[in-house]
This record gives structure tokens, C-alpha cells and sequence, in this order.
């Protein structure tokens, strides 16, 4: 479940707990429990839960069809490239999904503390997925360039 970190493991936790923190925040906030008050709005709010499923569901069904690929960091034994369902509209489906979650919270509580979290945490699972992809490109060869050519990165 957990592999060997594409960037320096400082960098690469405390993007994850950035991240992880503001999603935290968001799930209080739902329940109730405003720990953060900012700026909001009823548009920002609506914004806010229509990222929040669209997050879900990239995070979803990204899992459902990495299944036992699933990781925390590089694989450290032989996987298979993974090119169908979720990961043929976009490369990164999980992360897309981790962005945009993020981005819900940040709307929906409007707070700079979220803001500056949020932009970090989208920062640092950019450059882990430079570091995934390099990865992938020695794992996968020539396999891997040619899915590389038909999907984005994101979208």
C-alpha cells in the first residue's frame, strides 16, 4: 500500500497532510462544525458542491480501476499499466479528483489558510505526478508513450 515517494518525502507528506487537512475542514464544515469562516457566498457554495462530486467521482472510479494497483507513492513490486475505464479521459484521474475536492474546500470555506494549504497541495501532487510519470515511462517503455500521446495529463 505504500511505495517510495517520487520527491523529496518532506516535500511529498506535508503535500499530502496539506492536502488531507483541507478536506478535514471541508468534512466539519458539512457536519456542522465551522472551524474556518471566510469569505462565502451562495454561489462559491454551490461551486463548492458541484466540485465536491465531481471529486467523488474521479476518486472513485479512479480506485475501482487502479483495484490492488492502489498506492501511497511508487509501486515497489511490477504493476500493470493501467489504460482503461476512468484512465482513458485522463491520466491522473485520482489526482484530478484530490484537485478538485481541494478546490471545494477552498470555496466552500473561503478562508486564506485554505487558499495557501490548498495551492501547496495542488503544487506538490503536480510534481509527484513528474515523478510518477518519469517512472512510468522507464517501467512501460514504449507502452507508456503511446498512452502518454492519446490522454492528457489531466483533462
Amino acid at each position: 500500500m505504500i511505495g517510495r515517494t517520487t520527491i523529496h518525502p518532506a516535500v511529498f507528506y506535508s503535500g499530502k497532510l496539506s492536502g488531507y487537512l483541507t478536506w478535514i475542514l471541508l468534512g466539519l464544515d458539512y457536519l456542522g462544525l465551522r472551524v474556518l469562516t471566510g469569505v462565502q457566498t451562495n454561489a462559491l457554495g454551490y461551486a463548492s458542491y458541484v466540485l465536491f462530486g465531481l471529486a467523488a467521482a474521479f476518486i472513485v472510479f479512479s480506485l475501482v480501476n487502479l483495484g490492488k494497483s492502489t498506492r501511497l507513492g511508487l509501486p515497489t513490486v511490477q504493476t500493470e499499466l493501467k489504460t482503461h475505464g476512468i484512465y482513458r479521459i485522463s491520466r491522473n484521474p485520482m489526482y484530478v479528483g484530490f484537485d478538485l475536492l481541494t478546490l471545494s474546500a477552498v470555496l466552500k470555506l473561503g478562508h486564506w489558510l485554505l487558499l495557501v494549504l490548498g495551492a501547496y497541495s495542488i503544487v506538490v501532487y503536480h510534481l509527484i505526478i513528474l515523478g510518477e510519470e518519469a517512472y512510468l515511462a522507464s517501467a512501460f517503455g514504449e507502452a507508456y508513450e503511446q498512452y502518454k500521446s492519446r490522454v492528457r495529463r489531466y483533462l
